[in-house]
Parts: structure tokens; C-alpha cells; sequence
């Protein structure tokens, strides 16, 4: 099983995932903001990130998914971005449209369906 951060503001879903993730095997680490988040990336070298799109301001979510991507040395670290964005804004993430600004190599609505995540992971890391 694989290392996962998990980078998300809310600590329900952060203990919630967190919980879930343990359950099935896989060890995590987390990080309550984008700035902790990309530290522990660079430190931790996990080998998935589960990042909260919304956090703090509108965009750092983004921001953070961009920095990783554009680090040489976390670039090939899978990101599954996780919102709740086109509830609270109206505007569905469409990935092929939204890939040059947010290229997480998947993403989820919250709420999340554990099952549906898990699967997903499980294909990212066999990669």
C-alpha cells in the first residue's frame, strides 16, 4: 500500500479520510494548509497527493497541484483534486478544458465516494 498526503482545511474530512485510508492499508500524512502541504510533499516524497481544491483563498488548491506538478521532483507524485466547486460555485472542473491552470491526474466531487476514491488510488499507485 501506498504513503498519501492528504491536504485539505477541514479537519473532519481530513480525520474522516484520514480514518478510511488507514483502514485499507495505506499510511498518510497531513497537512491542514497548501503551504504545509507542498513542505511535507518535498519532505515526505509520498507516492499519492489528495488535495482539497478549496482551501484558504479561492485558488491555492490550484496553486498547490501547480507546484507540485512543476517540481521535478514531485511531478510524477499523482494528485486527485477533491472539491465541492461546482456546488459552491456553479462551475463543474472539466479536465480537459481546466488542464493548463489544474492538472490533477483525477478529481472528485465532495462528497466523496469512498469505494469510487479508493479504486482510483489503488489504479494511480500501480502505475
Amino acid at each position: 500500500m501506498g504513503k498519501i498526503l492528504i491536504i485539505d482545511d477541514n479537519p473532519d474530512f481530513l480525520f474522516t479520510t484520514e480514518t478510511f485510508l488507514k483502514r485499507n492499508g495505506h499510511t498518510t500524512i497531513t497537512a491542514e494548509d497548501g503551504k504545509k502541504g507542498i513542505e511535507l510533499a518535498e519532505k515526505e516524497h509520498p507516492d499519492l497527493v489528495l488535495l482539497d481544491v478549496m482551501m484558504e483563498t479561492l485558488f491555492s488548491g490550484f496553486e498547490v497541484c501547480k507546484q507540485i506538478k512543476s517540481d521535478p521532483r514531485l511531478k510524477d507524485i499523482p494528485v486527485i483534486g477533491i472539491s465541492g466547486m461546482a456546488d459552491e460555485l456553479g462551475v463543474p472542473f472539466e479536465k480537459d478544458r481546466d488542464k493548463e491552470y489544474f492538472s490533477p491526474d483525477a478529481f472528485f466531487e465532495k462528497p466523496v465516494d469512498k469505494a469510487k476514491l479508493l479504486e482510483k488510488i489503488t489504479e494511480l499507485l500501480a502505475r
